[in-house]
């Protein structure tokens, strides 16, 4: 994957520093200059392993090198795709040009360089606010979904939804714990957290995730496990997150049931799904098939929520006894344009809420951010708030 980052960089410097740079009525020196920052801003993963090694997707350097790097790297790319687009425009004027063997004036020139540098300030100040929008902390999304299989005197069950949570060298405590203050305030029935914990090992991220051991829900915390928590050893990371109190649920059906004040009773079934990507370890994980019947069997008065980190399952999904799938991953696609792509490349699912056959999905923006493309436009993060209540309560 590095060498394909480096290939993707070095084209994208090339084509911008041929179509934006050149043509400039500068000095020399100049040109160089530029063309080296857009060498160093392209070349941005190149660079991060040369200075950090296998490390070089979780640098260790200090928080405004790494986010200014993501940046920049952003609006390289971006700007490349907007001389793409400008040049796709301009072609026909390129075209008779050339079939008349006339040269461009130079008033055309002057006008191509000023479009260039309009282009370049937009898509720096588009990247710039998309960088901020990609760190900050995350918004609070609340919604309320029917689940038929609730009698309508069932009392409504509030789950905290939590996904890739992403912790690194540039998040620390503070981050977490304001994340966690804000969900205890939404005085959660549960709280589900589906993958996606660390880029980093226990050593490294361990003490930013501590604040978790405060996440307060009657019924619990449950999570399973996302592909990035098998990168930084999965056994250590699992110890760990049991000690703060997240209860994992991979390959396993859970039915929870808990008594509050008054003598209100509540019940809820999680079934927990592992990544595709255990299979890599030698593992045969349990089938969907194992965990929940079909559809038609059914015979409950509860909801049935099916926690997997990636969203694509959820067809298969819907033929089994499952209300409410939660997943995560995809980030919500970022921005415009990447989200269609990450919904191809995920059955169809890139973010929020879906109706698949009976059953219901919701696919998690994220609550934080995978730093090195740290970008996000009209996509925040976001701590969901989930109220399954009876169909006639909705």
């Amino acid at each position: 994957m590095f060498y394909y980052v480096s290939l993707f960089a070095l084209l994208i410097a090339l084509y911008v520093i041929v179509r934006a740079v050149l043509p400039l009525r500068a000095h020399r020196a100049v040109k160089y200059l530029l063309s080296l920052l857009t060498l160093a801003a392209a070349g941005k993963f190149h660079l991060l392993y040369l200075l950090e090694g296998e490390n070089f997707f979780t640098p260790t350097l200090p928080d405004w090198v790494v986010w200014g790097g993501c940046w920049l790297f952003c609006a390289v790319a971006g700007y490349a795709l907007l001389l793409l687009a400008a040049d796709v425009i301009r072609l026909p004027l390129y075209l008779v040009l050339w079939l008349t063997h006339r040269k461009p004036a130079d008033t055309w020139r002057q006008i191509n360089n000023s479009f260039n540098l309009s282009m370049l300030l937009l898509i720096l100040a588009l990247t710039g606010w998309g960088t901020w929008c990609g760190i900050k902390a995350p918004e609070l999304h609340s919604i309320n979904l029917p689940i038929a299989a609730m009698p309508s005197e069932a009392h409504p069950i509030r789950l905290v939804h939590l996904s890739d949570l992403h912790a690194d060298s540039t998040k620390g405590s503070d981050f977490y714990r304001d994340i966690v203050q804000r969900v205890n305030k939404e005085a959660p029935d549960v709280v589900v957290i589906t993958g996606d914990f660390a880029d980093g090992t226990v050593a490294d991220c361990g003490e930013a995730l501590a604040p978790l051991r405060e996440l307060d829900a009657p019924m619990g915390v449950y999570a399973v496990t996302g592909n990035h928590d098998y990168f930084w050893g999965t056994n250590s990371w699992l110890s760990y997150l049991k000690s703060l109190g997240i209860e994992f649920i991979d390959g396993r059906r859970e039915l929870l049931s808990v008594e509050l004040e008054g003598g209100i009773r509540k019940h809820l079934c999680l079934i927990g799904l592992h990544d595709p990507i255990v299979k890599r370890t030698g593992q045969q994980p349990p089938a969907l098939s194992e965990l929940a019947p079909l559809r038609e069997d059914s015979q409950r008065n509860y909801p049935t929520v099916l926690l997997a980190h990636q969203p694509r399952i959820a067809t298969l999904a819907s033929n089994y006894d499952i209300d409410l799938q939660l997943s995560g991953h995809t980030h919500g696609g970022q921005f415009p344009g990447l989200q269609q792509i990450v919904a191809h490349l995920n059955g169809g699912y890139a973010c929020g809420y879906y109706r698949v056959g009976a059953m219901q999905l919701y696919v998690s923006p994220g609550t934080s951010l995978w730093t090195p493309v740290c970008l996000r436009l009209g996509v925040p993060s976001e701590i969901t708030v989930i109220n399954l209540c009876p169909p006639d309560k909705k």
